[in-house]
């Protein structure tokens, strides 16, 4: 059976391609907004710090949340408040922006919750052998509305104003909301769960140290968010500094992973049934940061913008490799009582990398220089594929059902 034939996860992945197309509109206008209303940066920066701490207490705390509900129908109903709790940004004003730090944890706190779900709901969805391919399919969902909604929102907000973007982003929940309600699951088996909220959260954090794949995925979440985090701040500066560019260059680079993403995501549904998780992962890993070495040290060779286009273009692929492998993995090897946990904790512990990695950047940027800094960013990668070869999808299927 191909996926397109299975009514529930095209809902699926047309719910996720059109609520992060929304949510784009918003990711990008809304910065532009703070700041032009502020002139201050570390206003508009705190538009992305107010979105840390709800996301990692939500992850941590409500991953039993999804283990003890059908994933549809939680993501129906989390998806409508994220619509109503959009509502409070028609009324902004310069005088207001305590607002958008308000919308943006709420906002981020459900986020924490929907992803692991959207996670945990495609294996109730599609058949086993049709996992890496759905995931790879949500991958080209996810890109397609960063390439569209990103330079939408840019471009639409000096036409319809913010309190339209506000519009269309609650349109595009209310529309995914009506979608994922026509889910369909297959039902899980009812077990016994463990007595109170934290007891249940440990059980998700014990099965992931007693299984090498969940457990290597958790370092290689750390490690590579640690490496995004790091690249947030220093890509601007990169191309300010190395390659003398503006900030449009900023831009359009960032816009062009999209298009790598999109087409990695194809690759990897047409090649799923000949290339497994564990490859995907350490292939895209490896690749990642040798494309990464190659770009922060090619000022040294040329500064012209198409070379950086073309690279940022290519690592699109393995990015997406490495997403859909990492899910795949975890899914297949998280027993499925405790999979929204495990799917919550992989989100905490990107959250808490991110962070720990946007610190690094700020705290260390001007006493080491950029290239050196920027090669210990991708040597992370190149760390994170070690760890892949080591232990990620390597737990036998014996290990396995002792889990279940």
């Amino acid at each position: 059976m191909t996926l397109r034939r299975i009514p529930s996860f095209r809902r699926l992945w047309s719910a996720l391609a059109i609520s992060e197309t929304g949510d784009w509109l918003l990711l990008i206008a809304l910065p532009v907004y703070v700041f032009q209303v502020s002139g201050s940066a570390l206003s508009t920066s705190t538009v992305f710090l107010a979105e840390l701490a709800p996301a990692v207490v939500a992850g941590t705390l409500c991953g039993p949340v999804i283990d003890r509900r059908n994933p549809a129908r939680l993501l129906t109903a989390l998806t409508t408040i994220q619509a109503v709790a959009l509502a409070p940004l028609l009324w902004l004003g310069p005088g207001r922006l305590w607002m958008v730090y308000a919308v943006a944890g709420v906002q981020a706190a459900i986020t924490g919750i929907t992803t692991p779900a959207l996670q945990a709901a495609v294996p109730l969805v599609v058949p086993s052998d049709q996992l890496t391919r759905a995931n790879g399919m949500a991958q080209i969902a996810s890109n397609t509305a960063r390439l569209i909604g990103a330079p939408l929102g840019g471009l639409l907000l000096p036409v319809v104003g913010l309190h339209g973007l506000v519009l269309g982003d609650i349109g595009s929940f209310i529309a995914s909301a009506a979608l994922l309600a026509g889910c369909r699951t297959a039902s899980r088996a009812d077990e016994p769960e463990v007595a109170g909220r934290l007891a249940a959260v440990g059980e998700g954090w014990r099965a992931a140290r007693r299984n090498p794949t969940l457990t290597s995925a958790l370092v290689i979440s750390f490690l590579g968010a640690v490496a995004q985090g790091m690249f947030l701040v220093l890509f601007v500066l990169f191309v300010l500094r190395s390659l003398g560019a503006g900030d449009q260059v900023v831009g359009l680079l960032r816009g062009l992973q999209a298009i790598g993403g999109v087409l990695g995501g194809f690759v990897v549904a047409m090649a799923a049934s000949r290339i497994g998780a564990r490859r995907l992962t350490i292939g895209g890993l490896a690749t990642f940061g040798l494309v990464a070495l190659l770009t922060w040290n090619s000022p040294a060779i040329t500064n012209r913008t198409w070379w950086y286009a073309a690279l940022f273009i290519v690592v699109g692929l393995p990015a997406t490799a490495i997403t859909t492998g990492l899910i795949t993995g975890t899914q297949r090897a998280t027993p499925p009582r405790v999979r929204g946990r495990v799917l919550s904790l992989i989100q905490v512990t990107e959250a808490l990398g991110q962070g720990t990695g946007i610190l690094l950047a700020g705290l260390l940027g001007s006493s080491i220089s950029l290239t050196l800094l920027l090669d210990g960013q991708a040597s992370l990668y190149l760390a994170c594929a070690i760890v892949a070869g080591a232990s990620f999808g390597t737990v036998r299927l014996q290990e396995r059902a002792k889990l279940i």
